[in-house]
């Protein structure tokens, strides 16, 4: 561990020993109690919830001076007949015994989640909503189903996502799906074009929440793949003063470190900050992969006035893997059906040299400012450059191993690459009245670019190598041949507004309009030339419409409408460009609130047509012309529990059922589009906290299921490589030592499946899942 990093979280643990609790000023007049609650959870930066139908009517008195926040709540609720319970860092209002609750529509402020269920989402809409209020499928990994499954990755995030696909790419990258389709992303707002896929992403220590709209999202994101988006929601600063670390060991050399300091810099908390830091050393359970990686975050937030905030924060990631895997190669056997026969051997082998390197670094730089105007309106400025290195150098199999001699042959490559992301997104949002109805208006405007420039290299290839001898797999000089430059920017103007039609009924029409173009051109070592446009497009529109009715107090059903484009380069017979490809999805669904508000459901059914693909022009059959005529479908259903479906327990699980087929193609018309994505996925966690009245007061359990059925090659080899799906069970007990203090134990693969979780070539791409493995978390919070 770096001695920079070990004594900052030695002097933060110091800190939280001797200043537990911090008093803030405050200043909040006499007022309505709903935005006396408001005003007094931004003034100190913690997370308020509450049901605003059983303030309906309370009078707050003034509060003035230097209080905790915890003596500030009580103030503000004396005699008003409810109280404010502490939970997971948040405060929820409730109402005394002998009072009637109302529904539970929740209100918030801050970022902090409890539970399973979150109560907000920001991924439709630039504000957070109930997921209720969403007219489309939407799921949240919270903080603290994140720190139970002691999750560290994007990938292990996603992959506990219902609907989402996630597929190796090498040791430290993946590909994320969902529908059938490619994820987009989003970092706390801000749009990234390409984004997700196949770029390095942070670990998890970073992040509050993660977010995820399954289906077209062109409305705020512009150009993309209909799969859906992925919205990565940062830790801010608090008001309060809070410290938390964990350290963890685990098998095959596994060790992690992580701190999270925040809390007030001057005497009245309008500056604050907050400092996240990570280390990592870990071996794989493949010989010879080893692991280096450290995260670092430093934020800032200022109340220039109470009304005006600025935050800004830097954030980079390092990891140095040697020796990375790019997964097994198969067996050059093939059975009756067609199928290469996937190799049977130990999980741990290890098929390249230990010469390979992949380096990642990692830098982001963000701003925000938000106004909140006194009539309820929000305006917010976010800008956000993320820049990036890459370098790697390795040997991989590009033959499958002849059954009859157990040889096969290798290539090596070497590669630098820099990339950079900027993107500026400006919104505001607020209600409005209307014939005696009140609504709600978003207006925005979003920018962004995309560059990379590298350089790569061939070296040489070693033939007719016995599988498992790396001997003769010597490490190469490597020389670059090829260089270049690639840009992508896309700007527009986007709106959404919500009509309130009836009390239980409201419309939500959007639209966007985009510009987009891409460019390319060689640099050195390649023979230079000029910038060349590739995919373009102008004031391309993308529609939204969703209909929301509230059938009672518990149940919402809604049907909607999405697009999202993307630019096509093929010509047609005429010379002009195809016009781009255009993903419309119609969603049916229903989505519930159960157990006084502490229970979600949600039913989705959902149908997907990419039109205007490009389609071979028959007319000419030895010219590479087009037309927009291609059409595939991708439609199934889906369902999510998450929250607390009884006292100490929490749970989230999904299914979902998908089928994707090619409607009109030249080549594959009736035959299944995504291959690489199973037909059936079912997803569970749960959680159990026993009672402190229990025999096993202070322990809990967690029980999991990651199931699917089998799914084909990844790289396009259809029905050719195929794996045989699987069902993987994980769990963990922790027991919480004091108020301070836990220890966890996170097993994964408890009964030690042997399965490939992904296939790719009968070359490479196939990668087998992880064996049983532990990992012991020591965790403090004060």
């Amino acid at each position: 561990m770096h001695k920079s990093l070990l004594n900052t979280l030695l002097a933060a643990a110091f800190c939280a020993s001797t200043h537990a609790a911090f008093a803030t000023q405050f200043d909040i007049p006499a007022q309505p109690l709903g935005s006396a609650l408001t005003m007094l959870a931004r003034q100190s930066g913690i997370q308020i919830l509450f049901n605003p139908a059983d303030l309906q009517g309370l009078q707050s008195p003034a509060l003035q001076g230097n209080l905790e926040t915890a003596a500030a709540v009580s103030k503000l609720l004396a005699g008003s007949g409810l109280q404010a319970d502490f939970h997971h860092g948040s405060y929820v209002i409730r109402r005394l015994p002998g009072h009637t609750a109302n529904f539970p529509e929740i209100r918030i402020s801050a970022t902090a989640d409890t539970g399973y269920k979150a109560p907000l989402a920001g991924v439709a809409s630039k504000v957070p909503l109930a997921p209720r209020q969403i007219a489309n499928s939407v799921s949240v990994l919270t903080r603290q189903q994140i720190e139970d499954q002691n999750l560290i990755t994007m990938q292990d995030a996603l992959q506990q996502v219902t609907g989402i696909n996630v597929i190796a790419n090498d040791t430290s990258s993946a590909q994320y799906y969902a529908r059938g389709y490619g994820l987009g992303v989003m970092y706390d707002g801000v749009t990234s074009y390409n984004g997700m896929t196949p770029s390095h992403q942070f670990d998890l220590p970073l992040y509050e929440r993660i977010e995820v709209l399954r289906g077209p999202a062109g409305l705020l994101r512009g150009v993309g793949e209909p799969g859906g988006v992925v919205n990565l929601v940062k830790k801010r600063p608090r008001k309060d003063f809070a410290f938390s670390w964990a350290a963890g060991a685990g098998s095959w050399d596994n060790y992690r470190l992580e701190g999270d300091l925040t809390g007030p810099l001057n005497q009245d908390g309008s500056l604050r900050g907050r400092l996240v830091l990570a280390e990592e050393n870990r071996g794989y359970f493949y010989d010879h992969t080893h692991g280096q990686k450290w995260l670092a975050m430093g934020a800032l937030e200022y109340d220039l006035t109470p009304a005006t905030t600025l935050g800004l924060s830097f954030t980079a990631q390092d990891a140095d893997v040697k020796a990375p895997s790019s997964g097994l190669p198969a067996s050059s056997i093939v059975d009756g059906k067609g199928h290469y026969q996937l190799l049977d051997v130990s999980r741990s082998t290890f098929n390249a040299p230990d010469w390979g390197k992949l380096l990642y670094h990692t830098e982001e730089l963000s701003f925000s400012a938000e106004h909140r105007f006194a009539n309820e309106w929000v305006a917010k400025l976010t800008a956000n450059q993320r820049d990036w290195r890459q370098y790697y150098k390795y040997a991989y199999t590009y033959s499958s191993v002849n059954a009859t001699t157990g040889r096969l042959d290798y290539a090596s490559m070497q590669g630098d690459y820099d990339y950079s992301r900027d993107g500026v997104d400006l919104f505001a949002n607020g209600p409005f009245e209307l014939l005696g109805r009140k609504h709600n208006l978003l207006l925005g405007f979003n920018w962004e670019r995309y560059k990379n420039s590298g350089k790569f290299g061939r070296g040489p290839t070693y033939t007719n190598v016995l599988f498992g001898d790396l001997r003769p797999l010597t490490e190469p000089s490597i020389a670059y041949t090829s260089g270049s430059d690639a840009s992508t920017e896309q700007h527009g103007f986007y709106s959404q507004l919500r009509l309130s039609l009836a009390d239980p009924l409201t419309l939500i029409l959007g639209g966007r309009t985009t510009h987009f173009l891409a460019k390319t051109r060689n640099i050195a070592p390649s023979a230079p030339t000029a910038w060349k446009d590739g995919a373009k497009t102008k004031h391309e529109f993308t529609p939204y419409l969703g209909l929301l009715y509230d059938v009672s107090k518990e149940i919402t059903l809604y049907g909607s409408y999405a697009d999202i484009f993307t630019p096509q380069t093929q010509l047609k017979a005429d010379g002009s460009t195809l016009d781009p490809r255009v993903g419309k999805q119609y969603e049916l669904g229903g989505k519930g609130e159960f157990l006084d508000g502490k229970l979600a459901a949600s039913l989705a059914w959902f149908d997907i047509r990419d039109k205007n693909r490009a389609y071979a022009d028959p007319a000419y059959p030895t010219s590479n012309f087009y037309l927009n005529a291609g059409e595939v479908e991708s439609k199934g259903w889906e369902i999510e529990l998450s929250g607390k479906p009884a006292r100490g327990l929490d749970v989230i699980a999904g299914y979902t059922y998908l089928t994707t087929k090619f409607l009109k193609d030249r080549k594959d018309q009736g035959k299944s589009y995504s291959i690489q994505t199973p037909k059936h996925q079912f997803k569970l966690w749960s959680n159990y906290r026993f009672d402190q009245d229990s025999a096993l007061a202070g322990f809990s359990v967690g029980l999991g299921v990651l199931a699917q059925d089998k799914a084909q090659s990844s790289r396009g080899w259809r029905d050719e490589v195929v794996n045989s799906g699987y069902a993987v069970v994980n769990g963990s007990i922790a027991y919480q030592i004091d108020r301070h203090y836990s220890l966890t134990l996170a097993v994964n693969n408890i009964l030690d499946r042997k399965y490939y979780a992904s296939v790719g070539t009968p070359n490479s791409y196939n990668f087998y899942g992880e064996p049983r493995s532990f990992m012991l978390t020591l965790r403090g919070a004060y």
